[in-house]
């Protein structure tokens, strides 16, 4: 510690180039902020490098929707004077009924019956504060409605919801204020609009949250003896909502937490749904019934993994002069640390309750969407600690863990999850899926590229199909949350291979029916668009989803597909699974490597390259050394010092590459 500290490393100099693409790319606002290894932006920029070295040549990403990469919704905002300005009555409930539905189900921060009080009194008339909570709440619930009052044909899409949020006050209003439960609500939910629209202020109001929480003590446990109040509750749900968007804002942009594990010791929320919290006899207030599943049971569960993220952070995504103290005594501290969250991991699985467990043809639709999101997001963390050894990615010693194997595995995982959850809501959006499907997508498009090293052409790839579920999940995002928008087109520009089909690209506000083939040129993102037909809707509408939200809904989809029934989940299942799989249309990965080994006798008249001894049987559990055979041959020498070094979750691929060689 006294000795003077080392010269960079290169690993920490990564966000200076970083920048430098950013900026090449003309995202205006994006690019002059820092990017750190864990960021979705430094993925990005390897599936670049790969697709490059694929096809040796530049990738211009030339025919994005410039609509989308250059529109600012805050340009001409202005500081408002004047009393707020809300919705109608019947606008404000149903807004307030699509805010409960769409993104309280996931982040339990309001208490509904004690904020519909609040209305019903017209609290938000004398009281500023709870005034700017309930635009915020407007703001968010615009984003999922359909009623022209919301969005009409003339207005941006992309600015659904910021009539609302633009009344609000400055921020920096409330440090000279005794804090209070709605300053850091009103932190949550501005966060909550912001994170997929302008999400760059979003790790700024988290830290500011937070700093607020700890000035009046939320981030400390309180007298265990005590009966739990509304207004207790109310403060450690706000401040568990906002840690954990610290972890998620903190990964998706590469930079350190606010807050640590250890300098917070607050209880969870109580597992009592918020009809439950009081009751005439205080002996039964805050008692969930017996046998009715709580839906506080997904946030606590989605706590305790955002836990495991926020330590992976720490330890795996530090600098490198920390990562050199954990070194000292112990080379190998990288595995041994993988180890450790694997096991936390699989630990985490085992107690996921029965009504969370996945299953696509789950009859509640609110638990449903619960179980998708808690699923997303765990491979979501198995992909962020694995990530950094990648081997197209790490830049130090390999390892021998199969974090290849696993990503990808958890990739496609993700995948059929946010597919699945796309199909069974028509279409409805779920941005809180985007992250996750955002880093699958990517996760899975470093496997389509990596083609040069592997033998198996991209279009040959069964990634890509997962690619484009990624894709088409994100898709239905787009209209309303510019980052989904943004998403979709790196997508797209990464994933185009001229051989498969991708999702239908469209114009901002109006469709379109090109094809992969068919580039749409940039300019044309900009030339004048006709409005589209008033009489045909132009945003999918929940209610045909949740037709009464104010009840525990169930949605009526046809079947799900058997190989959606299952998912792997251990760490040890996703290491063991293929990793290039071969793109057959008739076949679903699921089904392939759910499959039970089949032997195959290959004939050994044909004494070519591409064959095998007569006999060879092809076990997906066997170790893929000894049985190259005369296979081998077919393989270029890159090719086979890839196989050669490559980790013990390869083994599952064996079937893969012999059906090439054959």
């Amino acid at each position: 510690m006294n000795a003077p500290p080392p010269a960079p490393h290169g690993d920490d100099l990564e966000h200076i180039a970083l920048t430098q693409d950013l900026h090449d790319l003309s995202i205006n606002h994006h690019y002059e902020r820092f990017h750190g290894k864990s960021s979705g932006a430094m993925l990005v920029k390897v599936a670049v490098q790969l697709r490059e070295g694929y096809e040796e040549r530049d990738i211009p990403l030339a025919s994005r929707r410039m609509h989308y990469w250059t529109f600012n919704p805050t340009k001409d905002r202005s500081h408002h004077v004047g009393p707020y300005v809300f919705p109608k009555v019947d606008l404000l409930r149903a807004l307030v009924d699509l805010y409960f539905i769409t993104t309280n189900l996931y982040f339990p921060l309001l208490h509904r019956p004690t904020f519909e009080r609040s209305l019903a009194d017209r609290l938000h008339f004398r009281d500023p504060s709870f005034g700017a909570v309930v635009l915020l709440v407007c703001a968010i619930g615009s984003r999922f409605s359909d009623d022209p009052r919301v969005c009409g044909p003339e207005d941006e899409p992309l600015r659904c919801g910021w009539r609302y949020f633009d009344q609000l006050p400055h921020v920096i209003d409330h440090l000279f204020v005794p804090p209070t439960l709605y300053h850091l609500q009103y932190y949550c939910l501005a966060v909550f609009f912001l994170e997929f629209s302008t999400p760059t202020p979003c790790w700024t109001l988290i830290g500011l949250g937070i700093r607020l929480a700890q000035e009046v003590g939320a981030h400390r446990a309180k007298n265990l003896g005590s009966p739990p109040t509304v207004e207790s509750e109310l403060w450690k749900r706000a401040f568990w909502v906002i840690v954990c968007y610290d972890r998620i804002c903190s990964s998706m942009l590469g930079r350190p937490c606010t807050t640590q594990y250890e300098d917070f010791d607050v209880e969870l929320p109580i597992e009592c749904d918020d009809e439950f919290w009081e009751n005439a006899d205080p002996a039964r207030a805050f008692k969930q019934p017996a046998g009715k599943p709580s839906q506080i049971t997904f946030f606590n569960c989605f706590v305790r993994l955002n836990n495991i993220l926020a330590f992976s952070l720490k330890i795996l995504y530090s600098l490198n002069k920390t990562k050199n103290l954990l070194a000292v005594r112990d080379e190998a501290w990288e595995e041994h640390i993988v180890a450790e969250l694997d096991s936390a991991l699989n630990a985490w699985v085992d107690l996921i309750p029965s009504h969370l467990r996945w299953d696509p043809n789950r009859e509640d639709a609110k638990l449903f969407d619960q179980s998708a999101l808690l699923y997303c997001t765990y491979y979501q963390v198995q992909m962020t600690i694995h990530r950094p050894f990648i081997p197209m990615i790490r830049k130090g010693a390999s390892t021998a863990l199969p974090s290849l194997a696993i990503c990808t595995n958890a990739a496609r995982s993700c995948s059929h999850v946010a597919d699945v959850s796309r199909l069974r809501k028509n279409g409805t959006p779920v941005p809180v899926l985007l992250n996750a499907t955002f880093t699958s997508g990517l996760v899975l498009l470093l496997n389509v590229w990596s083609g040069k090293r592997t033998g198996l052409a991209p279009q040959m790839n069964s990634a890509m199909s997962e690619v484009n579920k990624c894709m088409e999940s994100i898709q239905v995002c787009e209209e309303r949350w510019q980052s989904a928008a943004l998403y979709w087109d790196l997508m797209y520009e990464l994933a185009a291979t001229g051989q498969l089909p991708l999702p239908t690209r469209s114009s901002p506000g109006l469709p379109t029916t090109e094809t992969n083939g068919n580039k749409r040129p940039r300019e044309d993102d900009d030339a004048p668009q006709d409005p589209p037909d008033a009489s045909t809707p132009r945003y999918p509408s929940y209610a045909d989803t949740y037709p009464n939200p104010l009840s525990a809904p169930t949605l009526v989809q046809p079947a799900t597909p058997p190989e959606f029934a299952t998912l792997p989940t251990y760490t040890a299942d996703l290491g063991r699974l293929p990793v290039f799989h071969p793109y057959l249309e008739s076949t679903s990965w699921y089904a392939s490597a759910a499959s039970p080994a089949v032997p195959v006798s290959v004939d050994s008249s044909n004494t070519s390259g591409g064959t095998f001894a007569t006999g060879s049987t092809f076990f997906p559990n066997r170790g893929y050394a000894s049985d190259l055979g005369a296979g081998a041959d077919a393989l270029s020498s890159d090719t086979m010092a890839m196989w050669a070094s490559a980790p013990t979750g390869f083994e599952y691929v064996l079937p893969s590459l012999r059906f090439l060689c054959a």
